[in-house]
């Protein structure tokens, strides 16, 4: 399990999730961009925070599709800038993407909440650095 550790945290702008939003799902601007900047700014142990923003984007429904895949890319973006990940290959459909993706289901269907989803993202979290690690072994041993 990853542990976070106590640091200065960098936090995604509205035009960096628009952006990610227009480079990975559609060119589409938010339908709802104040409730998408509310999300943003919602914002502090690092892994509930970034449950904190995935909740936020996928409930406030910014967009007129793509919020579970944006909170997902968002969160993920979130917990790299600061040192984790949650997805190997963002959008990618591997284990670790596609138990990210039920478990937010799960948080839009009110089965989990945030607090749940943040524990769910600090048990599946690895460093940066180790999935860098895990990527040159398989590369070495492939």
């Amino acid at each position: 399990m990853a542990t976070a550790t106590t640091k200065t945290f960098r936090f995604l702008t509205l035009a960096q999730v628009i952006k990610l939003h227009s480079s990975l799902i559609s060119n589409a601007k938010p339908t709802q961009p104040t409730l998408l900047d509310s999300a943003i700014a919602s914002p502090m142990n690092i892994f509930q925070l970034a449950a904190n923003l995935s909740e936020e984007i996928m409930k406030n429904h910014a967009y007129q599709d793509g919020n579970k895949r944006i909170a997902l890319v968002a969160a993920d973006m979130f917990l790299k800038i600061n040192g984790y990940k949650i997805q190997r290959k963002p959008m990618a459909h591997d284990a670790m993407n596609d138990g990210v993706a039920d478990a937010l289901v799960l948080v839009a269907t009110n089965q989990w909440d945030a607090k749940k989803l943040g524990e769910y993202y600090e048990s599946i979290a690895k460093p940066v650095q180790e999935l860098s690690a895990d990527r040159a072994h398989h590369y070495s041993t492939g």
